[in-house]
């Protein structure tokens, strides 16, 4: 059975910055909320331009359940 390209999950980069995320996938909007805590600021307030990849170095957050829980964001609504 193919698989409807349309079905593919989202491609979420971690090169990509916040802002072209949250721009792209407005769901991701509450998961970057959930993170703030663990961050310890608000990441689109403070971190809206930088690469996921920096922002997950800087604030000491695992980045492949970052991209993880963006992508399911996603797919579920």
């Amino acid at each position: 059975m193919n698989q409807n390209p349309c079905e593919e999950k989202p491609s979420i980069e971690p090169s990509m910055t916040i802002l072209d995320i949250v721009f792209q996938f407005r769901q991701t909007e509450s998961v970057f909320k959930q993170y703030d805590e663990k961050a310890g600021v608000c990441l689109c307030c403070q971190a809206l331009f930088e690469p996921l990849e920096e922002v997950a170095d800087k604030y000491n957050l695992d980045l492949k359940q970052l991209i993880a829980d963006l992508t399911n964001a996603v797919t579920e609504g």
